[in-house]
């Protein structure tokens, strides 16, 4: 079961949504990463989707209790309260498609509506104002789901989820149970907050019965130990089985070697992401598929929480690749995690959806992540990061404000026949007029290598040019009479700028403003580069720009000349 569509109207924080998951060619569902602030929906959109699996999981087995009948309080209660403010009606509806129906599953949360306020999302009736339906299923449809959700994974792992170790739990206990599997009752669990006893049972019962030779739990194992693999970072780590006398039944190797006596020796991050995956193995057991075939859907609240910047941008994303038939859908906050998904999805490869109107978004669009990467580099790890960039330089270096300072420098290089320049220096994006403050505060120690380095900023930056021995602060003259009043940009004349309008108006912010002064009205206008095209613009201009337009960068060139004659 794969969720296909969902459609919200007027519920808390979301006015407005519609989104369509997107599949491959091959049919496997795309990741869905949803971002957006605090208050933007985001608990929202996931509590309709857990509480429509509370919903289906009632209609096929007698142990699920519908969400009214219990007490949880995490999941949207149905009524009033959850209409957008100032709104009378609303609803949410999630459709789903199955293997084991021809036609869509269709729930529908609605409060004060009507058949004909839903009749071109959704094909239900509705009998009462308020309420909640789903499709209803006949007795086949009840058998073929059954099936498909005892062998597949559909679950939700909340934010507030932890995993306690089992030294800790003085009542655990790791004697196996056996259980009688019948299709009315459904032995998973639809909410994950914690896993460990479960997986680390699991885990012991695989390796037993590995050793009875059994190929089924053979190919489990490797599954399993492929996910350790991943976030050790190391393809000989593999589980190992102790004595019952050692104080811990399972331990960890490297190389064949004993590594870890136990599995809580590893980091918190990296126990975390095993019992996050370990429980996609654990739920779809019973298909005896290999990983690329298993199928559901996992929902994950704040997949980023507990992990540290290398599981966030390099793990995580892997981990999520080995399973290409689950359909994730998760809540981040974490610009290091968006960029190791598009690192390894590509952009075309999963779905990021910025709340509250689900809009899909591409990573560099991602609201958070110019916010959370400046609190990032204020950390001892980007003064490692420019300490490394430094030492490994063998060339001067010259850091910019940005990533289109670099491009326009190395344009007008190639532009003016000046090409040697690129290859007597190393450029290198600071990331903002911070950063650049930053290097020149840690000078002293920066000097220490031996490199000269120039600190290269924009026209709207209120510094001064200064020399401390090999390193080298200037900015690049403003253009009083310019169009644009900050950025590289400044550099273009007021001809360039007004063949940039004519023929690319959207890459261009124009505001009017009137004045009157002494009963005589002014109109005056302002330009700027509208913050979503800066890149377009630069690709365009450097493309179909002439050395006219161009001419005033040439003072970026006599600045590294000189920079590079002291």
């Amino acid at each position: 079961m794969y969720l296909e569509k969902i459609i919200i109207k007027n519920i808390s924080a979301i006015k407005n949504l519609e989104f369509t998951s997107s599949f491959t060619k091959e049919g496997n569902p795309k990741p869905i990463v949803i971002v957006g602030e605090n208050g933007s929906g985001k608990t929202t959109l996931l509590s309709n989707i857990i509480d429509s699996f509370y919903e289906i999981g009632s209609a096929l087995f007698t142990n699920v209790a519908r969400m009214e009948n219990t007490s949880r309080n995490f999941y949207k209660v149905n009524g009033e309260l959850n209409l957008s403010c100032n709104e009378n009606k609303g609803f949410a509806i999630i459709k789903y498609k199955s293997k084991a129906m021809q036609n869509p599953i269709e729930y529908i949360d609605y409060i004060n509506c009507n058949t004909d306020d839903i009749k071109e999302f959704c094909s239900l009736n509705l009998q009462t104002a308020i309420g909640k339906i789903i499709t209803q299923f006949s007795e086949n449809n009840i058998e073929n789901l059954q099936k498909e959700w005892h062998t597949q994974a559909h679950y939700y792992q909340p934010a507030n989820r932890y995993e306690e170790p089992f030294w800790k739990n003085p009542n655990f206990n790791i004697n196996f149970k056996e259980e009688k599997q019948y299709n009315n009752v459904y032995n998973k669990e639809l909410e994950i907050i914690t896993s460990f006893e479960k997986n680390y049972s699991y885990i012991m019962d695989i390796v037993l019965d590995k050793l009875a030779d059994s190929k089924e739990a053979n190919n489990i194992l490797n599954a399993i130990e492929k996910i350790l693999q991943e976030i050790k970072q190391d393809k000989t780590s593999n589980f190992r089985l102790l004595h019952r006398n050692f104080g811990s039944r399972i331990g960890i190797d490297k190389d064949e070697k004993p590594f870890l006596s136990n599995i809580n020796q590893l980091s918190l991050g990296e126990l975390t992401l095993l019992n996050l995956f370990i429980n996609i193995i654990r739920h779809t057991d019973l298909s005896n598929e290999t990983m690329d075939k298993l199928e559901g859907i996992v929902v994950i609240d704040e997949i980023d929480a507990h992990l540290h910047s290398d599981l966030q941008s390099k793990v995580l994303p892997s981990l999520i690749k080995l399973f290409p038939k689950i359909q994730f859908i998760i809540t981040t906050h974490s610009p290091l995690f968006v960029l190791g998904m598009q690192e390894e999805f590509k952009d075309d490869g999963f779905d990021l959806l910025e709340m509250p109107n689900g809009t899909r978004i591409s990573a560099e669009r991602f609201s958070e992540f110019q916010k959370a990467y400046e609190t990032f580099t204020k950390t001892k790890t980007f003064e490692e990061d420019i300490k490394e960039n430094i030492a490994k330089s063998k060339l001067p270096l010259v850091f910019v404000e940005g990533d289109y300072d670099i491009r326009y420098i190395k344009h007008i290089c190639k532009l003016f026949q000046r090409e040697e320049i690129l290859n007597s220096i190393t450029l290198s994006d600071a990331n903002g007029y911070e950063n650049l403050n930053k290097i020149w505060k840690n000078k002293k120690v920066i000097e220490y290598f031996d490199k000269k380095i120039l600190l290269l900023y924009d026209c709207d930056t209120e510094v001064e040019n200064k020399d401390s021995n090999n390193i080298f602060k200037r900015i690049i003259p403003p253009q009083k009479d310019a169009l644009f009043d900050r950025g590289i940009e400044n550099l273009f004349s007021k001809e360039t700028i007004n063949k940039i309008d004519k023929e690319k108006p959207q890459y261009i912010d124009l505001n009017q403003s009137h004045k009157r002064i002494r009963g005589e009205e002014t109109e005056n206008y302002t330009y700027s580069i509208n913050k979503d095209e800066k890149g377009n613009l630069c690709n365009w201009i450097c493309e179909n720009g002439t050395k006219e337009d161009f001419e005033n960068f040439k003072v970026i060139l006599e600045i590294i000349d000189e920079f590079l004659s002291r």
